[in-house]
């Protein structure tokens, strides 16, 4: 059976024994914090060989981390210090499929083992893909932009992947077999983008940035609303409604148009900028 220290050691001070002389020296022992806690320990294998360096973690029942260590040489591991109580046990390797958590009770003043067999990951070999999309020249990230990724065989390409770039530009291609690919990225109001060609073997992570540039013929936004009678609320049909353009303080008038019957504008293909509405109606005077 193992042992756990029921009190810390303590040592005297030292003294001398002269011949047939006794000496009394009586000790007071605090208690060991060990006999407080409990240890988890146990091996950590895939099939029948031992996995190193694999990182096992205690969580508590809610999930939240609390310790972890990791295993030597021959894939055993100790956490010492753990509170009595129940939590839940994981361990991950790279390289490995990470298994469910199971549930262990630490109980004081004593070791509780906790094995793992390992499953190798089928998916360790293939390759990923990540990167940032911008706009070209200023650098600002591109949220929602379209990246799909194909594979380059014989200069066929073969679509394999699609994802979106997060809200900083980022995207992420996991699971690619060895091969040649290129990226493409889209999004409305820019120019498609098309990478260089990267070669991915086995187990390579790369990094692959793509600039695209603003396209102007579509870059553009649509301004609309209702001009309606401030007493009645009701729509002025057959209003001016004038479109002007703001740089600093001057204001340049860019396009004119009139209500329908329902008092509704629109402004289509308005390029980038800032802008003011304004609207009248007139009458004929007969």
């Amino acid at each position: 059976m193992p042992k756990i220290d029921l009190y810390n050691l303590k040592a005297s001070v030292e003294f001398p024994i002269s011949g047939t002389q006794e000496a009394a020296k009586s000790l007071q022992l605090t208690a060991s914090a060990s006999s407080e806690v409990g240890v988890l320990t146990g091996t950590v294998t895939s099939g029948t060989s031992p996995v190193a360096d694999a990182t096992v973690k205690v969580f508590d029942i809610n999930d939240n981390p609390l310790y972890h260590g990791n295993t030597n040489p021959v894939g055993q591991y100790t956490i010492p210090d753990i509170a009595s109580g129940t939590y839940k046990v994981t361990v991950a390797k790279n390289g490995y499929l990470t298994p469910d958590a199971v549930s262990v009770t630490i109980a004081a003043n004593r070791p509780t083992t906790v094995n793992f067999s390992l499953t190798a990951d089928p998916n360790a070999a293939l390759n990923i893909l990540f990167g940032i999309v911008r706009q070209a020249v200023v650098l600002t990230p591109i949220a929602g932009a379209t990246v799909n990724i194909f594979q380059v065989v014989d200069s066929v390409m073969t679509l394999t992947a699609t994802t979106l770039t997060n809200s900083t530009g980022q995207y992420l291609a996991p699971d690619l077999a060895a091969g040649n690919y290129v990226v493409v990225s889209n999004k409305s109001g820019y120019n498609q983008t098309t990478s260089t060609t990267v070669t991915l073997t086995a187990s390579d992570i790369e990094a692959l940035d793509l600039a695209m540039t603003v396209n102007t013929a579509t870059n553009t936004g649509t301004i609309s609303g209702i001009i309606s009678d401030a007493s009645t609320l009701l729509p002025i049909p057959n209003a001016i409604v004038a479109l002007y353009s703001v740089i600093g303080t001057t204001e340049t008038v860019t396009r004119i148009t009139r209500t329908n019957t329902g008092g509704r504008y629109l402004f289509g293909n308005v390029l980038t900028g800032d802008y003011i509405i304004k609207a009248f109606a007139q009458t004929t005077i007969l």
